[in-house]
């Protein structure tokens, strides 16, 4: 990515995450998404908050590509956390499942990875804790 405005699909680096996940957190906090959405005035602040933060002039629609890409993902793992034999372990900021939940899951997909636990923890943040 140079920076440049696209509507290709972006490549997403950690810390772009991150930077995303930490202005949509400060757009809701200013009330920028009145329900479930993001208003118009928080679109705009979201779009050149990243340009700002990142140097990267990503798209609206990029960005709520995005957005809508990680709410998917949120509820996913909502959803795997809420399985019988599953849940959430705060202690070690894994899931915590028991061998026979993990067997099945292995079996039918590789979805959940070490990697992306931060990744959940501020969809949790954003989509649950910011949602009342």
């Amino acid at each position: 990515m140079d920076g440049s405005d696209t509507h290709d699909k972006a490549s997403w680096s950690k810390a772009m995450l991150h930077t995303f996940c930490d202005i949509c957190i400060t757009a809701i906090e200013r009330g920028m998404r009145p329900n479930t959405h993001f208003d118009k005035a928080g679109w705009k602040f979201v779009v050149q908050s990243f340009k700002d933060q990142t140097g990267l002039s990503l798209s609206k629609s990029q960005l709520k590509n995005k957005w809508d890409g990680i709410k998917k993902d949120w509820r996913v793992w909502k959803k795997l956390i809420t399985e019988t034999g599953a849940g959430w372990s705060t202690e070690l900021g894994t899931i915590s499942a028991t061998d026979e939940w993990w067997q099945s899951k292995i079996q039918v997909s590789l979805l959940i990875c070490n990697s992306l636990i931060f990744f959940f923890v501020m969809l949790y943040y954003l989509f649950i804790y910011h949602h009342s």
